[in-house]
């Protein structure tokens, strides 16, 4: 038994906070010193353009061993722990060559590699204004001052204001139209230049591609004397030069997943609902409770379309409520609940059965009497309430607590104080464990109705801001800026069961497949250009699905079967639905098993008798079975 101070728990949420334990000071689980590390033993045969050259063993079983792992977290060096930032002059590159191996040319001028607009202000006397996750820059008055570094001459202009908005990330990719303009396009001879040029249709289809000649975003490659392929790969190494020297040192201790899978495929893009990223580390502002009913948070509003891309209308508008230069950072829905969450504190929830402009219930997390510097709501959930026919939501905050609200009666029932700002949690099914991470490297293990952590796991070497529970009540996973996934099995907290890393980018929003969706996987959202879907039977391989531009956040259907992505590219983004493939699949290793054993294989969370009993399930047994069958050329 650990003695360790419990988080302090109130019922009124401005209940000036109390003395609380210092970072890291949890209770350890048994032998979890330097967070043992397993991986999938699938060796790796990931395509070029995928971190081709990372430094892998070279044993047949594709993972790298338990001492290996905890003899690299043991001696990873201070300063390549969290808040690292900088690669410490080091050139080369963990994973793949340099820019100038692939084209064979000389050094990059540094007037292409630097394309940040706020580079010209370093050193400057700008005001800024910080927090404990995020880095405001104030507004300048200076022409090109826009996100991404992007070029006026290329890109469209802002459709907010982004630049008091908008909290910039110097690690974000470059606007794919600038980067083939002014990267892409001044290596490779030949290629015509003109992204700016394309007009988009209103939405996209599958009938719709044609290869190179007419990808999912619209654009001809072909007519540009490439491919996108080539694009891929040039971007990909482009990007991995810049990522952070503390990152490159941990990839180069994970493996790739194998990209071999398909669990989906490309439906529909509808190119008029831009979601709005207002804070880089967070990514939830999208959410679907069907394919006729998509929200996303744009500004002040949460906005209603479908999947056929009908033209949106606001179920939420906090104009009254939020600063000029306040937005809206995240979105969740339950049922006919759904909860926004905005940078002050303020959050609303609105009934989606209710009549069309019905008022919303309006609350805010904290007094602003507080001496609290950042009150931003990080991210939100909503759960089944054990006590209520409501469900209650769970608010995790910039000022360092996590608040469970009754959203009948507009309480906060419990709030809990941690050590740091709160950044992501997950409730169990059960409703009676909680996953909770935040600017602490420590995943905690809590009881849901006290806050108090009965695991600490430490499986990361940075600060986490995405972590997902599954429907099966077992499987835990967490994502963190050091690019890595983890995942766990809570009936055995001793070690994990995997740990990946992402493609390429930090992953910043994990989802489970519903239960009843089929073959059960695990989505990990990317901030830039990569959607990961795992396997989650054997972590073994995964399917990449990829595309120009920042992920503004990802959401299931209830019924698993559409999987919608909110892209907040400005010239080639929108909402993006991908659609379950290979209902009937098993998902076991290739090759593993006989006929008799596969056939026994639990494909979704529960096994197929369980499905029919289960009330999360939405479809019955013959719907299940009658997914995805061409019934085209049937005549009745």
């Amino acid at each position: 038994m650990h003695n360790w101070p419990a988080p302090h728990s109130t019922t009124h949420p401005t209940t000036p906070p109390h003395a609380h334990p210092a970072t890291g000071d949890w209770p350890h689980s048994p032998n979890a010193l330097a967070a043992a590390v397993t991986l999938a033993t699938l060796s790796d045969n990931r395509p070029p353009d995928d971190d081709e050259g990372d430094v892998d063993d070279d044993d047949d079983g594709g993972g790298i061993s338990l001492e290996d792992y905890q003899h690299f977290m043991e001696a990873m060096p201070e300063s390549h722990q969290a808040g690292a930032n900088s690669d410490d002059g080091d050139p080369s590159l963990d994973e793949g060559g340099t820019i100038e191996d692939m084209f064979g040319f000389g050094p990059v001028h540094p007037s292409y590699v630097t394309y940040n607009a706020f580079d010209m202000f370093a050193g400057s006397s700008i005001p800024q204004h910080h927090t404990s996750t995020t880095h405001f820059i104030a507004p300048v008055a200076i022409a090109g001052n826009l996100p991404y570094g992007t070029d006026l001459l290329l890109e469209p202009p802002p459709t907010l204001n982004e630049p008091h908005l908008s909290i910039q990330d110097r690690a974000a990719f470059c606007p794919i139209t600038s980067y083939f303009h002014r990267f892409y396009g001044q290596w490779k001879p030949g290629v015509v230049p003109g992204l700016d040029l394309i007009q988009l249709p209103d939405f996209i289809t599958r009938e719709d591609l044609k290869g190179d000649e007419y990808d999912y975003q619209g654009i001809d490659w072909t007519a540009r004397k490439t491919t996108r392929a080539s694009v891929r790969r040039a971007r990909s190494q482009h990007e991995r030069q810049r990522v952070p020297h503390s990152v490159k040192q941990v990839r180069k201790h994970v493996h790739s997943t194998p990209n071999t899978d398909s669990f989906f495929q490309f439906r529909r893009i509808n190119t008029s609902p831009r979601a709005f990223v207002p804070h880089f580390q967070l990514r939830n502002v999208l959410t679907a409770t069907s394919r006729n009913d998509v929200y996303y948070a744009k500004g002040h509003q949460v906005l209603h379309t479908d999947a056929e891309g009908t033209s949106e209308d606001a179920v939420v508008d906090l104009s009254k409520h939020l600063a000029p230069d306040a937005s809206i950072t995240t979105i969740a829905s339950h049922g006919d609940v759904l909860i926004a969450g905005a940078f002050e504190g303020e959050y609303a929830i609105t009934n989606l059965s209710s009549t069309h402009g019905s008022p919303c219930t309006f609350g805010r997390t904290t007094d602003f009497a507080t001496d609290t510097k950042s009150r931003i709501v990080n991210h939100m959930h909503l759960f089944p309430s054990r006590r209520t026919y409501t469900p209650q939501a769970v608010l995790c905050s910039n000022d360092h607590r996590l608040r469970v609200l009754d959203c009948g009666t507009n309480t906060f029932i419990h709030s809990f104080l941690y050590p740091a700002a709160v950044n992501c949690s997950a409730t169990s099914p059960n409703g009676r464990m909680r996953v909770v991470v935040g600017d602490f490297q420590e995943t905690l293990i809590t009881n849901a109705e006290t806050g108090q952590p009965f695991e600490t796991l430490n499986s990361h070497t940075d600060d986490a801001f995405a972590c997902a529970w599954a429907d099966d009540g077992i499987h835990v996973a967490t994502a963190a800026q050091d690019s890595t996934i983890v995942v766990w099995d809570a009936r055995y907290w001793e070690k994990p069961l995997a740990v990946m890393k992402s493609e390429l980018s930090v992953p910043r929003s994990l989802h489970f497949s519903p239960i009843g969706s089929g073959p059960r996987v695990l989505v990990a959202a990317e901030a830039d250009d990569f959607i990961n879907i795992i396997n989650a039977q054997t972590w073994e391989s995964k399917q990449t699905f990829d595309f120009f531009g920042p992920a503004g956040g990802v959401s299931f259907t209830p019924d698993g079967q559409s999987l919608f992505i909110a892209n907040g590219e400005r010239r080639f983004g929108g909402i993006i639905e991908l659609e379950r493939t290979g209902w009937a699949d098993k998902t076991g290793r290739r090759g593993s098993f006989d006929d008799e054993i596969r056939d026994e294989i639990v494909v979704d969370w529960v096994g197929d008798e369980a499905l029919d009993s289960d009330g999360r399930v939405l479809a019955g047994d013959v719907a299940r079975r009658r997914r995805h069958v061409d019934l085209s050329d049937v005549i009745v």
